[in-house]
């Protein structure tokens, strides 16, 4: 767990985050919001932590005193955490933040209850915290985290101090990524131009193993879909299939490589590639695809990714995506249940 001062870019929310601090200007609930993999939960956690320590010093937790460890360790009696089981927070996790919520503190007189990805709430899970919010319980204080806002019930949002996320320049993800053992600058380099900014995506990509035979995959996937059927394209998907995460990363990757076959068709320059180390693929595929197909399967794309984040079952969003990406530009719109290939 990290304090303030080792929490990557992020400076506008952080200094919101020390001056309430500071001042023991504490809101009762707050809405961390911003794309994915930019230090939301981590920030959470480590404000979490500072508001619990019993020993507060320059506006962040100390670290050493006996919340502080039992924080660190996933022990603190009045810390809560609750997570989407199954792709959603159900109303049973509500009711139990809401019994939680009405003890008294155990050790001082603060609670903590972070609610990760908090646009996942079912919608009677939603109306149940509604409720808690709306006469919240004195020394309480809510930290959710969220990708989409819009998501959430309005009256929840209206009930939250929103702290606000960004993406960071790529540029900077790169000098991150450079610091650490054993990743060469231009590993550094081309992970954050795959990352789009996100810090968290960046270090899932290391971890994942070898990125170029991951994107030779995407590659061959790519020339595949334009010959498959439909079960042919089935098999695809779910040869790619995975966790949550895993199919958002394969359609992320996906999302990349078709915006660089675009950006190659219409510009014709190297400079605005990312995947700049497949470079002669890209030429080759893009001087097959006309223009509009490769805008046309953007826009798929986009939808499972949406539908992705809506909670949809991964395995079912891959089916769909690649019963869409086998069938002609003018074709049918729509889920990919229906339409026939022509």
């Amino acid at each position: 767990m990290k304090f303030f001062n080792e929490i990557y870019g992020q400076n506008n929310a952080l200094d919101l985050l020390r001056r309430s601090f500071a001042r023991q200007m504490i809101s009762h609930a707050y809405l961390f919001c911003g794309p994915s993999g930019v230090g939301k939960k981590t920030c959470a956690k480590a404000f979490a932590r500072a508001l619990l320590c019993q020993r507060p010093a320059e506006e962040d937790a100390c670290g050493e005193c006996r919340s502080c460890r039992q924080v660190e360790g996933g022990n603190h009696p009045d810390f809560l955490k609750v997570e989407p089981e199954g792709g959603s927070i159900k109303i049973e996790q509500a009711r139990e933040i809401q019994r939680r919520v009405t003890l008294a503190p155990f050790q001082g007189g603060r609670q903590v209850c972070l609610i990760d990805r908090a646009e996942s709430m079912t919608d009677e899970a939603a109306n149940c915290f509604l409720k808690i919010l709306e006469e919240p319980p004195a020394g309480v204080v809510f930290i959710l985290t969220c990708v989409q806002p819009y998501a959430l019930l309005a009256t929840v949002l209206s009930r939250c101090q929103q702290v606000l996320f960004q993406l960071l320049p790529v540029s900077q993800v790169a000098l991150i990524l450079a610091r650490l053992p054993g990743v060469k600058q231009e590993e550094a380099d081309l992970t954050a131009l795959l990352s789009g900014g996100s810090v968290g995506q960046a270090f899932e990509l290391l971890e994942g193993g070898s990125l170029a035979e991951s994107r030779k995959r995407l590659a061959q996937t790519i020339d595949a879909i334009d010959s498959a059927g439909p079960g042919e394209a089935c098999r695809l998907a779910g040869s790619l299939s995975g966790s949550r995460d895993e199919t958002l990363a394969w359609i992320e990757g996906l999302m990349l490589w078709y915006r660089d076959l675009l950006i190659w068709k219409e510009s014709e320059n190297e400079k605005l590639i990312i995947n700049r180390d497949f470079l002669q693929v890209i030429k080759e595929q893009a001087s097959r695809r006309e223009a509009a197909l490769l805008i046309d399967r953007l826009g798929k794309i986009e939808e499972a990714r949406n539908r992705l984040s809506r909670n949809a079952n991964p395995r079912l969003v891959l089916d769909v995506l690649f019963l869409n990406l086998c069938r002609p530009a003018e074709g049918k719109q729509g889920d990919g249940f229906s339409a026939s290939r022509k």
